[in-house]
Order: C-alpha cells, then sequence, then structure tokens
C-alpha cells in the first residue's frame, strides 16, 4: 500500500481513539514503530519528542475540554514536483461529556522522501511533526 493510501486511512480513522490505520500514517503500526519529534513554531518555540502515538500530537491540540469526533478532508492536492500533500478540512469537535460540538478548520502539509513520511506541518497550529533522527 502507497503513502497517500495510509494517509487517507488515516483521516478517515480518526475520531475518538488512535486506530492501526491511524498508527499506520506515522510508521508506528507493529515491529519497532517509528520516533517523531513536535516542533512548535510559536513564541516561545522548541522541539520535544511526540508521544507513542504521534499522530495525537499533529490532530489532538485542541483544549482539554473538547475530544476530537472526527475529521472531515475538503481538499487534497498533490505537488509530485516537490513531493508534497496539502490535506485541509474540518476537525469535528465536542465538548467533553457533552453532546455539544462545532467544526474547527486544519490544513496540513505533509512532506515526503523515498515513499516515505518525512515531517507533517500543522498551517493554523503552527506545530510540526517530524521523524526522530536515528543514533548512529
Amino acid at each position: 500500500m502507497d503513502v497517500l493510501e495510509l494517509i487517507r486511512r488515516g483521516y478517515r480513522a480518526l475520531g475518538l481513539g488512535a486506530d492501526d490505520d491511524v498508527l499506520a500514517m506515522f510508521d508506528q503500526l507493529g515491529g519497532e514503530p517509528e520516533r517523531w519529534v513536535v516542533r512548535d513554531f510559536g513564541m516561545f518555540g522548541g522541539e520535544e519528542p511526540a508521544g507513542e502515538v504521534a499522530a495525537l500530537s499533529l490532530f489532538g491540540g485542541l483544549p482539554s475540554h473538547f475530544e476530537l469526533a472526527a475529521v472531515t478532508v475538503r481538499s487534497w492536492s498533490l505537488d509530485h514536483r516537490h513531493d508534497r500533500l496539502m490535506v485541509s478540512g474540518r476537525y469535528r469537535v465536542r465538548v467533553r461529556g457533552t453532546w455539544e460540538g462545532m467544526e474547527l478548520p486544519f490544513s496540513h502539509v505533509w512532506s515526503f522522501a523515498d515513499g516515505r513520511v518525512t515531517s507533517v506541518l500543522n498551517v493554523l497550529d503552527g506545530v510540526e511533526l517530524r521523524r526522530a533522527r536515528r543514533a548512529a
């Protein structure tokens, strides 16, 4: 299965919890899972290791009283020349413990090398997920 299909499946699977399709988006399924770091472009910027489920660092940046219920992809634009994919859409979130929900926009830029995801930039949040460098 190619990396674009893994990303498509991951977006469809996002919601309450992280299943195999979400883990596969970031090579974290089976064997020795890939490690990722989170780079924050905010005022106090910095870089720190992503959690065991890297997708939560990209999709889980919601205030603690919200939970992610679904993701709707509205735009999917592949730039073959630069090995990038731009995905935009809306998160469906709800206030924890209620059915009260709302939609929030997202815009992600995926970068690739050798058929693998190398980084994902969450444009609206100013956060980037990058593959951690392996120790030599």
